[in-house]
């Protein structure tokens, strides 16, 4: 194949037709079509340049059996779900059920994301750990295809782009109407099934009618699936592989005034009675365990109704007339454990009150027995309860997302030009269902000794706790943006190997983040949402001016130079330059290159956001304390967190280099190997998980409030108050690795034709520094890990293809190594290490019948369980939900009817 000659058009059709090797010879086409390929605003002829872009196409998205967006980015390597947010995360977590990408695993607020090469705004849920664009926001059934660029793109679309862009093309150019439905279940009992219909329609011929119309509405509903109707996820206590993740707020409760402990033992249900937890804690009690409850969800419901319409109108030979509108609505609905309530919480507007509840000696339920034997017989008795008579904690989160486009773009003194004008708004909404209660109305009630602690409740007592149910709309926010956009490109004059092309433009923007909480929110008074939640209002304007040169230097060798300046409101200017090199030494081999630099500046919420307070997750015990206290409040506990905004962070800078090559030793056959180099300097943090915090106080321990050093244990430091996890700059972060891309095409025989395609990545270190100086290797390594998700040291997805006539199906891997887990063992202190996942997929089409489409396929094919893990930092357990998925083998079907 000759690289020089190869067309952008030719290439594409390609992609968006067999699917396949994109990378192969073309036939001749009449004239030389120039397109805007991601990753450079200069329109070419030539499909590959000096940028890696993966092209994955409608037909290589269906064959994965995703469903969403999100689901879809799974299937790429260079997207980690370390710094991701995903559906399967908002499980026990505040998220607004947000779902980022995350590209070199640095999170939503480093990964840019397009559609149609327009920017769109952040989440309005945008909260603490969750950046960026919402990918739910993005219509999937109307996604024609996907670039993704594996490398930095300040200098070309904005200094937010250090670890890549991934744009969504749209459909457009289609004439019909098109029916589709699929409906998909687990083999597995217990919930987790899925279906959606979608209807497609277009009109109108640009060459012929001057315009062209195209029309998109999709419904999906997927059902929930409970932890406990998984083997691997039943349990939060696997003792000999490190897993503990019980808590000591039971029902029925338990007294820990004298010791006495819970009335009912060994009779703990639907608490757990563990003779190992009771033998390592020297005592004989119940515990709670969040996995093994009945209704607490690992894959929440959601509901998504998204509409796409585009539209274009040729109203003069050499200039035409564009618009888009997008609408997506999204609604999660999550059930998880019945709210805690004891001394173990604080509430209020700064968390200043504990949750205590005191069963007097007056009240019927009142173990006269069992206290006079403790010796406190006639004292209030401190009760550890779980709150089973308010209900499991059911919650709805409601994502809405528009996004309209218009703009015109022609061609004028041997330039083409595109003006554009971009408004998009998000709005989110979370309403608790059940569950959740005012600390002011239930504490009353609880300290009245009218609530049995210990088993179930009168009809008049159940009504008063049912009367403390909050149900008022708890959270709403909304994301408005808007961006003008005026950009040229054309060549400037001829040179001895080609004309020099140049791309020019200026943007104006602007940014406004509103989040609002209810007052009793604010003021600290709903159980599980830990202490205040205060609202936010903040805007920024931002002005850029960018330019882009390509220069031929030989016929084989040509440089692109690009730099822009962007300049924020609230963060300074910053000018950021990029400079690539496309060099093609045989007409088999393309050699590439790239460097540049980036600036990010805070999100909105990371730089304004009020403090809050909030609680860890369960199971956590003060090294410094549990040993010698062996008190509930130091030991398997849970603590008191705060999160909140800085505005004095500083921006993040980035320094990225890529060297690498694309053979193709025969047509039909390519090897694509990129070296990438990133290093961003100031990283916003939330900082490290309190996990990581109290196992590593020598290092973290000013992130650690105490109080007073109590009488009792004048030796040891006060009992934990807080952990501090706001915004900081956390140092460094080094990576450097390699992606990989293999594609391959046979002739058609007599068997049919076969397409193999591969895309991997490799990171030989991903290193961050820590608050000491130290840099701390994060590949293939969770173990006190700051964030959920993984940093794989090698992740791929590959596929095979195969068609014959009617007939296709595609085998498909998802591959990634196993890595060392998040905590060690319980009693012997060693690292463990969690298998690697590979997970095979298999569908097949007929198109045998006159408009018809049938597909049938099957997710993790083998009904792989997932490897096991310890993690904590997510309220699943035995497994890490943030790259695997419960439902485990997932039959689907689907047909599609379209109207000729």
């Amino acid at each position: 194949m000759v690289f020089q000659r190869r067309k952008v058009a030719s290439a594409l059709a390609y992609v968006l037709g067999a699917g396949g090797a994109a990378l192969v010879a073309s036939p001749a086409i009449a004239q030389d079509v120039r397109v805007e390929v991601t990753g450079s605003n200069i329109k070419r002829v030539d499909v590959e340049g000096a940028l890696p872009v993966q092209v994955i196409s409608r037909e290589e998205i269906d064959r994965t059996g995703a469903q969403s967006t999100a689901e879809l980015l799974n299937y790429i390597s260079s997207n980690a779900s370390g710094g991701a947010t995903l559906v399967t995360n908002v499980i026990g977590a505040q998220t607004n059920s947000v779902s980022t990408a995350s590209l070199r695993a640095l999170g939503g607020n480093n990964t840019l994301v397009l559609v149609n090469g327009k920017r769109i705004t952040s989440a309005s849920g945008e909260i603490q750990g969750v950046y960026g664009v919402n990918l739910d926001s993005i219509p999937f059934s109307a996604i024609e295809r996907v670039e993704i660029l594996k490398d930095g793109a300040s200098a070309v679309y904005g200094s937010d782009a250090i670890a890549g862009v991934i744009n969504f093309i749209m459909r457009q150019d289609y004439s019909g109407v098109e029916l589709s439905g699929l409906y998909g279940s687990p083999t597995r009992s217990g919930g987790g099934e899925k279906w959606n219909v979608s209807a497609t329609a277009g009109f109108g011929d640009l060459a012929k009618d001057k315009y062209n119309v195209f029309l998109n509405a999709y419904y999906q509903k997927a059902e929930s699936l409970d932890q406990n109707d998984r083997d691997f996820s039943r349990s939060s206590v696997y003792l000999y592989q490190g897993l503990l993740g019980v808590s000591g707020n039971t029902f029925p409760g338990h007294i820990t005034t004298g010791g006495i402990g819970t009335p009912q033992w060994p009779d703990c249900s639907p608490s757990i009675n563990n003779d190992e937890l009771n033998e390592i804690f020297g005592q004989n009690r119940c515990w709670f365990d969040p996995a093994a409850a009945d209704g607490v969800n690992s894959i929440p419901e959601q509901e998504t109704t998204s509409f796409y319409a585009s539209g274009r109108w040729q109203f003069h030979p050499n200039w035409q007339a564009y618009g888009t509108a997008a609408y997506t609505n999204v609604e999660t609905r999550y059930i998880i454990q019945p709210t805690p309530i004891s001394d173990q919480f604080s509430y209020g507007p700064n968390a200043e009150f504990q949750a205590t509840f005191l069963l007097p000696p007056s009240s019927p339920y009142y173990p006269t027995a069992l206290a006079n034997a403790a010796g406190v017989g006639g004292q209030p008795l401190n009760i550890r309860w779980r709150g089973y008579p308010l209900g499991l904690r059911d919650t709805t989160d409601e994502n809405e997302a528009m996004q309209t486009v218009v703009g015109i773009k022609g061609t004028a003194f041997n330039w083409d030009w595109d003006g554009s004008f971009v408004w998009s708004r998000n709005e989110t909404t979370s309403r608790p269902n059940g569950g959740f209660v005012r600390y002011s109305q239930m504490l009353p009630l609880l300290n009245s000794g009218v609530v049995n602690p210990f088993g179930p409740q009168t009809p008049d007592v159940q009504a008063q706790l049912d009367a403390t149910q909050f149900r008022e709309q708890t959270f709403s926010g909304k994301s408005t943006g808007w961006l003008a956009e005026f950009k040229g490109t054309g060549e400037i004059f001829a040179m001895p190997a080609g004309s020099l092309a140049a791309a020019v433009g200026l943007q104006f923007g602007n940014a406004e983040l509103e989040q609002r909480f209810n007052p009793a929110l604010q003021t600290g008074d709903i159980t599980g949402f830990g202490g205040n939640n205060l609202d936010i209002a903040a805007d920024r304007d931002q002005w850029a001016a960018f330019a882009e040169f390509n220069v031929p230097i030989l016929k084989n060798l040509e440089a692109n130079v690009a730099v822009r300046y962007d300049d924020y409101s609230d963060f300074g200017s910053t000018t950021n330059p990029k400079l690539s090199m496309r060099w093609t030494p045989t007409r088999e081999l393309l050699v590439r290159g790239s460097w540049g630099k980036g600036f990010v500046a805070p999100s909105l919420t990371q730089a304004y956001g009020a403090q809050t307070t909030g609680v860890s997750q369960a199971g956590l015990s003060d090294p410094l304390r549990c040993p010698t206290t062996q008190d509930s409040n130091d030991c398997v506990a849970q603590f008191n967190v705060i999160f909140g905004g800085n505005p004095d962070l500083k921006p993040q800078k980035s320094d990225q280099w890529t060297i690498g090559f694309i053979y193709e030793p025969v047509a039909g056959v390519s090897v694509g190997i990129d070296w990438f180099n990133l290093k961003v300097k100031d990283l916003f943090s939330n900082g490290p998980t309190p996990l990581t915090i109290l196992n590593n106080q020598d290092q973290y321990g000013n992130l650690i409030t105490r109080g007073p050093v109590q009488p009792q244990y004048p030796n040891i430091p006060g009992p934990i108050t807080s952990i501090d996890q706001r915004f900081i700059n956390i140092g460094e972060v080094r990576m450097d690795g390699y992606d990989l891309d293999i594609r391959a095409r046979t002739p058609n025989t007599q068997a049919g034709r076969f397409y193999f395609n591969l895309s991997g990545t490799y990171y030989r270190k991903y290193d961050v520094q820590n608050t000491d100086g130290e840099f701390v290797g994060q590949v293939a390594n969770q173990l006190d890990a700051a964030t959920s998700g993984l940093i794989p040291r090698y992740k791929q997805y590959a596929s095979v293809t195969w068609e014959y006539g009617p007939w296709g199906a595609t085998l498909g891997n998802l591959h990634q190594n196993g890595y060392v887990d998040n905590a060690t063992d319980l009693f012997t202190g060693e690292p463990r290490r969690v298998g690697t996942m590979s997970i095979w997929d298999l569908s097949g089409t007929y198109t045998g019948f006159k408009n018809w489409k049938l597909t049938l396929g099957v997710q993790n094919l083998f009904d792989t369980n997932p490897p096991f893990s310890n993690q904590f930092t997510t309220f699943q357990v035995g497994y890490d939900p943030t790259y695997y998925d419960a439902r485990a083998r997932f039959v689907y079907g689907q047909v599609t009817y379209t109207f000729k």
